[in-house]
Formats: C-alpha cells, sequence, structure tokens
C-alpha cells in the first residue's frame, strides 16, 4: 500500500507539470511541493531504498523531481531533476536555462541552454553553450583548480582558461541581473586522499555529495560560507550535480537531460591533468585540460524567484522574475543580521565590544564611500536599494567613578560613570514643594563647580575624574485661601495650580445665576469657574480668593404652566356644559314628524 501511494504522487509530480495559476507562484515551494523522497520506492524508482546513484537513471532508476533524503528535515530540503524528463525550462533574463536543482537556502540553480526563439527554448548541442574553451592553458599539476596557484600560499591565486571564459560573458551579458542572484557555493572538489581525488572516488561508488568539504574550494563572491574569491556569482556544472542528473562516471547515458550530444567542461578534477565532463557520446568522461569543450554557464536564482505562466517545457518554459536583494558589507566590528536584504527590509546591527574602547555609533556609507541618510534606531534600520557599507565608531574610554548620594528623593540611574560622559540623577519633587538648590560634592566636602542641566527634575552633568556626591534642598510653596459664604469646601488652603472643588448651597426660591471668584480687594477675578457633575472648579492662582455667587429669584406669572393648566380645565368644562344643554333640550322639546 506504501509503494502504490508513492507511485501516485509520482505520477502527478512527473506527468502532469506544474499547474500556473493567475498570480505568482514562489519558484521553490512548486518544486518541492512537486517532488519526491530519492530514498524510496516512486513511480520511476523500483527500489525499495531509492536511487541507485551508482547507475544511470531510467524509468525505474530515477525520472522527475526528487528531494534529497539528506536534507529533508532542513528549512530548505534540496530538490534536483533528474533523468530522461522535459519540463525543467525556464527563460530568465533574456535567455534559456534548464533547472538543476536548488540550494539549501530556496534559491534555484539553473545551467544556460542557448537564447529563445520565438518565446520557446528547443535549442540543441552547441547552441545550448556559450562556446568552446580550453579547461587550462596546459597540463600542469595544480591546474586542476577553478583558480589555481602553482606555488605554495594562497591555492585560489590565479583564474582557470574555463573561469576567465565564464567571467567575459557574464559581464556583457548579465550584469543588470547580480542583484537577483543568491551568492551560494560552487565546489570545484579537489580534496585528496593518497593522491586521488575523492570525487573520483566516490563518484565510482556512485556516492555523490553536495556538500563541499574545503572551504578553498568552496567558491563564493563575499559569503562567508566560502571562500570569497569568484568576481561573479556564476560557474559551471560539477560531477556531483551531473550524477544527481543522472549521469554515472564512465558510463553512457543518453536518457538524461543533462545530456546534449555536444562535450562540455564540469568543474571537478579526475586526476592532476584531467576533468571530468559529459562528452558528445552521452558519457561522464575525463579530459585532459587543454582539450576544447563547451562552457554552459550556471547562476543560482535567489529565493524569491517567482512565475506566472508557462509550464517548464520547451515550447512553453517557465518565465521568471527574481526580486532583487542588495549586499550588506559590515566592517569587522559589526554583526549584521542579513548579508543581504531587498528593500526597506529591517536590519538589525551588532557592535561587538572592544577592549578599552566605547561604541559610539554607525555609519551606513554607498560603495563609493558617500554616507547615506540612513536612520537607525535602536540598532536597526530599513535596507535602501543599494549596496550599502557599514562602519562602526567607537572612542577610547576614560575611567569610571562614582555617583552618590544620602539623600532619599534622588535617584541615581548609573552610579558608575565614565569620565567627561554624562551622569544622571533625577529628584523626586513632593507635591507643593520646589528644588531650591543642587548640591554637587567631591568626596572630600568640596564643592564642585560643575555646569548642571535640567528638564522635568532629571539633572545632567558631566562626569569629572573623581567620585561625586550629589545632594538637593527641596522646600514647600506657598498656601493660599479659598472661601466663601454660600459655598462648601473640603478645604480653603491650597497650592498654586491645584484644582479647587466646591459645592453651592442651594436657597430656597432662588436660581444660582453666576459664580465667581474676587481677590482681597474685591476685584472680579478673570479666572473661569467650571461646573462638572454637581461641582463647581477652578485652578487656584497665587494669591488669597473669595468665591462669590450671584442667585435669582423664581417669581411666577399669569403665563406660568399652572395657570395655563387651571385655563384648560375651565374651558373644558364650558364645553361640556353647553353640549349637555343641547342634548337636555332635545329631550324637552319633542321633534315634529316630516
Amino acid at each position: 500500500m506504501k509503494t502504490k501511494l508513492l507511485i501516485a504522487s509520482m505520477i502527478i509530480a512527473f506527468t502532469f507539470p506544474i499547474i500556473v495559476r493567475a498570480d505568482s507562484f514562489v519558484l521553490y515551494d512548486e518544486l518541492k511541493k512537486n517532488a519526491v523522497m530519492d530514498n524510496e520506492a516512486s513511480d520511476f524508482v523500483t527500489s525499495e531504498t531509492g536511487i541507485n546513484f551508482s547507475e544511470v537513471s531510467s524509468d525505474t532508476n530515477g525520472k522527475g523531481l526528487y528531494i534529497l533524503s539528506s536534507s529533508k528535515d532542513e528549512t530548505y530540503p534540496i530538490v534536483y531533476y533528474r533523468g530522461n524528463i522535459s519540463n525543467n525550462h525556464i527563460i530568465y533574463a533574456g535567455y534559456c536555462w534548464q533547472i538543476i536543482r536548488t540550494t539549501d537556502t530556496g534559491g534555484i540553480k539553473v545551467l544556460y541552454a542557448g537564447v529563445p526563439n520565438d518565446g520557446k527554448c528547443n535549442n540543441e548541442k552547441e547552441n545550448l553553450t556559450i562556446g568552446k574553451t580550453e579547461y587550462n592553458d596546459s597540463n600542469v599539476d595544480k591546474k586542476y583548480g577553478w583558480m589555481y596557484n602553482l606555488s605554495d600560499g594562497d591555492v585560489n591565486e590565479t583564474d582557470s582558461s574555463a573561469k576567465i571564459y565564464l567571467d567575459n560573458w557574464f559581464k556583457n551579458n548579465m550584469l543588470d541581473h547580480v542583484k537577483e542572484l543568491e551568492d551560494t557555493i560552487w565546489c570545484n572538489d579537489r580534496t585528496l586522499a593518497n593522491g586521488v581525488f575523492d570525487a573520483r572516488t566516490r563518484l565510482e561508488n556512485g556516492n555523490p555529495t553536495l556538500e563541499c568539504k574545503n572551504k578553498d574550494d568552496s567558491f563564493t563572491v563575499f559569503s562567508d560560507k566560502g571562500n570569497k574569491k569568484l568576481t561573479y556569482p556564476t560557474a559551471i556544472i560539477n560531477a556531483d550535480e551531473l550524477t544527481y542528473a543522472g549521469e554515472v562516471l564512465k558510463k553512457t547515458q543518453v536518457d538524461t537531460f543533462v545530456n546534449i550530444s555536444y562535450s562540455y567542461w564540469s568543474m571537478t578534477p579526475y586526476v592532476n591533468s584531467k576533468n571530468m565532463y559529459p562528452n558528445s557520446k552521452g558519457m561522464l568522461n575525463m579530459y585532459t585540460f587543454t582539450y576544447n569543450a563547451a562552457i554552459r554557464p550556471m547562476v543560482s536564482l535567489r529565493n524569491t524567484a517567482s512565475f506566472n505562466k508557462g509550464n517548464g517545457t520547451k515550447d512553453n518554459p517557465y518565465t521568471i522574475e527574481v526580486e532583487k536583494q542588495y549586499r550588506l558589507i559590515p566592517d569587522e566590528y559589526l554583526i549584521v543580521s542579513k548579508e543581504e536584504a531587498e528593500e526597506a527590509d529591517t536590519i538589525t546591527i551588532t557592535p561587538k565590544d572592544r577592549t578599552g574602547l566605547k561604541y559610539v555609533n554607525t555609519k551606513i556609507y554607498d560603495l563609493d564611500d558617500n554616507e547615506l541618510e540612513v536612520s537607525i534606531t535602536n540598532n536597526k534600520f530599513k535596507m535602501p536599494a543599494q549596496d550599502i557599507k557599514l562602519v562602526s565608531n567607537y572612542r577610547v574610554l576614560k575611567d569610571f567613578y562614582n555617583l552618590t548620594t544620602t539623600n532619599d528623593n534622588i535617584t541615581i540611574e548609573e552610579s558608575s560613570v565614565e569620565e567627561e560622559q554624562p551622569a544622571t540623577f533625577t529628584i523626586n519633587v513632593p507635591h507643593g514643594y520646589k528644588v531650591t538648590s543642587v548640591i554637587l560634592k567631591d568626596e572630600t566636602d568640596n564643592n564642585l563647580d560643575i555646569t548642571i542641566m535640567n528638564e522635568n527634575n532629571t539633572y545632567t552633568f558631566e562626569m569629572p575624574n573623581k567620585n561625586v556626591i550629589v545632594d538637593a534642598t527641596i522646600e514647600e510653596l506657598p498656601k493660599y485661601k479659598a472661601d466663601g459664604e454660600s459655598i462648601t469646601l473640603d478645604n480653603n488652603e491650597y497650592y498654586e495650580n491645584d484644582e479647587v472643588s466646591f459645592k453651592v448651597n442651594n436657597k430656597s426660591g432662588y436660581t444660582i445665576k453666576e459664580v465667581y471668584l474676587v481677590d482681597a480687594s474685591g476685584n472680579k477675578l478673570n479666572i473661569p469657574v467650571n461646573k462638572s457633575n454637581g461641582l463647581y472648579k477652578f485652578i487656584m492662582p497665587n494669591a488669597n480668593v473669595q468665591i462669590g455667587v450671584t442667585y435669582e429669584e423664581i417669581i411666577n406669572n399669569p403665563n406660568t404652566a399652572d395657570n395655563i393648566y387651571v385655563s384648560v380645565i375651565m374651558l373644558m368644562l364650558s364645553i361640556s356644559l353647553l353640549s349637555c344643554e343641547v342634548i337636555c333640550l332635545s329631550k324637552i322639546i319633542p321633534r315634529k314628524n316630516k
């Protein structure tokens, strides 16, 4: 039952290309969704243990999209194409490409496949390449590298002929798309064991790997994952990738998409004077460096690559778009949350601790060393739409001194303060009090002549090269009286700017016309008195006040509601009597019959 389910899944993944709807889809997600595990049976894998990489691809040993089983638990499991398939074609940057595999960051590694013809990618043989070149200009030992050095020291000092050829093509055709390509590892595995290359041994035994053992062999542009030796984010395929695609070293295989019946270089050495390459007869073979084989560029699209049309066939390739990302180059004293980012991404910077130095700030520059107006707040900023350099600024630390107090009303923020740096304390002033003096003293009780800045009872000064004791005196503010004859007050003494609330006493037969304030001379004050929830309120001035109330007598008149009510009753009574009179007369005087 398990095998049948896997077979059904594989039929869907291989027989039907990726379904494209009206909107755009992330390419990696669609590839992963349509892939099956490579270590178990499926539609085109009959073995219960999965693909046998010591044998070429076939209808029973792999054909379609597969997930590399060793990466299944990663954030981005690696997905690769294998065998005689025809639905991995894309158009990107004006060229045709074939998807080889994905990367551990969700990028898409693609292999050059010529120039589109009326929107189709039906090129063959040499038209799938950018031309021929020797891998290197001689068969001298150590020229088996993508870069090499014939002497001791840096193993990647000189470009190979193949790298020079590829870099020239990239510079002339792909520079506008650099920000859409990821800086992934291109593995030129030169690991030796007893004089034999590890790549040769493992591929003869059918054990390919996508891991790159040595950092010197892991070619990158600027990523710390590799050697940072590339000029451009491009290289060529390696023999391990060809093996996953369906090739086997020294065995003929014409039924795989990487066989084009035309010889082209891989970047994997076989012996000191030969590299592996797929030859024109469909075999993963090897040849000397001076042989002229074709170059098929490879690039790795960022994981933002998406498509909105196409089904991956030669006649209807996927049309790819990739969001640009920009590079961050921090100095050696900064850690950044990303090496690359899209415009408006939030970047976090973390300055490193440096002995004897204090971090001050970070400034952002373009690659021409012009400072950019990019705001950094709480060590975060928004990525601009360009490559940037980040420069951290530090200053030399001075000695630290103690800031103390014995006053319970004073709060000290930092008790150990560096010389010439701001020292801060807060005076907690109770209601109705004010600070009358602030005193700074040294440990021998001498007053210090230091300028102190105050903002809302928070005080700052520059720390001298000695310990400082801070003190302050606080005095109560004067109180003022509020009084009046027709009011009820909770208190009669208040500080300036206190809110005074009181109730005005009601007076029978009168209404309250006005409530106001007067000074000690009887002059009316221009201070508003407002009423809220039955209480009158005002803000206490810096003087005694009297609260005055003016009443107005309530007078009844004939047009009041009571008089109107009586008039209505009398009118109704008159109407009632009139009606009764008519009725009564009709009963006393009988009608004549007509």
